[in-house]
């Protein structure tokens, strides 16, 4: 239980050398013996050992196919990993979410992902595979020919493993969502350097504390910073941070700092740092508030299809399509700005949904299979 209470809280392994704990544990019972890190860290590997043993039991008796989703990143030393997932349904009809491999890979080539997913599943005896699920970039495309080749070897596939490839709902949304922020990365930049400013020291957040107190804002809530490669964290940055417009104004007035930390103090300055380009102005709090509902559309759709506890195979045709419809309409607005950023969205929105062949058919036998919306509704979206 030790060893199962420092993997779930993810506590360092020296942590039971700690002297608190250890007169905790004391107290509670003189008998037992605190092992040394070096004991809990084998303790830990044991666990996880004797944890794998039983899950690769468990896959030789399922019944059903597994489909999988793996990614791959660089971390911030440079180093590439990649993370592989399994998702299935067993026989009571429950689904379930493994992390079969979390591993570090020498590149982000298509062939050497392959490899690596192929020497996973090789590892943990799993050949019936239904779909990989992997995000747009070109080198996934290499990595699942190889893969459908090898599992058609393994005779492991569904119809030759013809529609084995399933592309990240989640992250066509995220680029199509970006392709359309880009007319106003501008406002979104200025916006993101003041919420970094005032998270960038405790003195610095006091201060800004301090106007939101003058300006008499009720949120028991604060600015948080995004992810500039996740809109939809993009999406609560920009939510946060129009809450405390006032308090920003307010800044720029009293700390000096501020505004001179984030305005270029030279032509120069702003080629050599393209994303300092000044304190946000009227007009980008006004664009991100307009902004915001269209976003907040995507971001309810982003949020339904990428959780893990319940089955979304069959909501993706419907957000997806109505994502669609919702571009049409937002292309017609009498709002300049806001038509050209819906109708940039939607050629990315067409390079990956516009032609309902090129959508994975198990997406549409999802739908069918759904009490919902059956066959007719299939025939209608299309």
């Amino acid at each position: 239980m030790l060893a199962r209470m420092v993997i779930i809280d993810e506590l360092p392994f020296k942590f039971v050398e700690r002297e608190g704990f250890l007169d905790f544990c004391q107290f509670m019972q003189p008998r037992f013996e605190m092992p040394s890190r070096r004991t809990l860290t084998r303790d830990c590997h044991k666990l996880f050992s004797d944890e794998k043993k039983s899950l690769k039991a468990y896959f030789e008796t399922l019944s059903s196919r597994i489909c999988l989703t793996t990614d791959a990143w660089t971390s911030i030393q440079n180093l590439n990993y990649l993370c592989l997932t399994a998702h299935f349904i067993d026989d009571k009809w429950k689904l379930h979410k493994k992390i079969l491999s979390f591993c570090p890979i020498t590149s982000h080539a298509g062939e050497v992902i392959g490899r690596t997913v192929e020497k996973c599943l090789l590892d943990w005896k799993i050949s019936k595979v239904l779909t990989v699920t992997v995000d747009n970039a070109s080198s996934n495309d290499t990595c699942l020919q190889y893969l459908r080749r090898r599992l058609i070897n393994w005779k492991g596939t569904v119809l030759n493993g013809e529609y084995l490839h399933m592309r990240c709902a989640t992250h066509v949304l995220n680029l199509t969502v970006r392709e359309g922020l880009k007319d106003l990365e501008d406002s979104i930049v200025r916006i993101r350097s003041a919420v970094r400013y005032v998270r960038s020291s405790p003195a610095r957040a006091q201060r800004f504390k301090s106007c939101i107190e003058k300006e008499r804002i009720e949120s028991k809530s604060l600015v948080c910073l995004d992810v500039e490669t996740r809109w939809n964290s993009t999406f609560l940055m920009l939510e946060a941070a129009l809450k405390f417009q006032k308090a920003f104004e307010l800044l720029e007035t009293v700390d000096s700092k501020y505004v001179e930390e984030l305005t270029p103090q030279s032509e120069n300055d702003t080629r050599r740092s393209s994303k300092v380009r000044g304190v946000p102005t009227e007009m980008d709090w006004e664009y991100a508030k307009d902004l915001l509902p269209f976003l907040q559309i995507f971001y309810d759709s982003t949020v339904k299809m990428s959780v893990s506890r319940y089955v979304t195979g069959n909501v993706y045709m419907n957000e997806i399509f109505g994502i669609g419809g919702l571009l049409n309409s937002f292309q017609e607005s009498d709002d300049f700005g806001l038509s050209t950023m819906a109708g940039n969205m939607k050629k990315k929105y067409d390079k990956y949904w516009g032609n309902v062949e090129r959508i994975n058919i198990l997406i549409l036998i999802a739908v069918v299979l759904d009490p919902q919306h059956k066959l007719s509704y299939v025939q209608w979206g299309n």
